[in-house]
């Protein structure tokens, strides 16, 4: 069962933005996010891992007609796992985090991570969707020392500032002026 939802305004587009709650744009207005300025659907969903997207992002592309979609990967240290059927997202919140800190290692982590991404990409190719996607380190050139940006009216996430900054990266690595590989460190 999918959870996503579209949070702005923009419904004549065949763009949409994945991601977690840097995409969502938790603690800012829903014009002021970065989907928003890329005039695409906002598909982020607070606390989500890369398998949730994988798993989901599909059905909603094809519901929603999409011809391209922008990544914003979460943290590559979340991950999705099954119990008695149900998903669920291993996050510090996880009541069972220790037990799969404990038998599920960094190299595990990272692995897992970027197989989901593979599968996304190899599933966007198979349908002609153009995929534009980096990681929040793949944004450091860009947007160095993360500590002084201003954070949102809520203070655990970025101002609007930043929001369009991340939509002009974005921006620059669909015309190819920035090229860069997915990072993880």
């Amino acid at each position: 069962m999918s959870y996503f939802s579209v949070r702005n305004i923009v419904t004549e587009s065949e763009t949409a933005a994945f991601g977690c709650s840097h995409t969502w744009g938790v603690g800012v207005d829903p014009s002021e996010s970065w989907p928003y300025l890329l005039n695409s659907k906002n598909f982020g969903v607070s606390g989500c891992s890369a398998d949730y997207i994988v798993r989901s992002a599909p059905q909603i592309i094809t519901e929603h007609k999409i011809k391209m979609v922008y990544v914003l990967w979460p943290d590559w240290t979340r991950f999705d796992y099954t119990h008695n059927g149900n998903y669920y997202t291993s996050l510090p919140t996880d009541k069972n985090r220790i037990y799969f800190m404990e038998n599920h290692n960094n190299e595990w982590l990272l692995n897992n991570f970027n197989e989901q991404v593979q599968k996304f990409h190899v599933w966007c190719n198979k349908n002609m969707i153009k995929i534009i996607d980096m990681t929040l380190y793949d944004l450091i050139p860009y947007l160095d020392h993360a500590d002084t940006w201003p954070l949102s009216k809520l203070g655990h996430h970025y101002a609007p500032e930043w929001h369009v900054k991340v939509a002009d990266i974005f921006k620059k690595t669909l015309n190819g002026s920035i090229i860069h590989k997915m990072r993880n460190e």
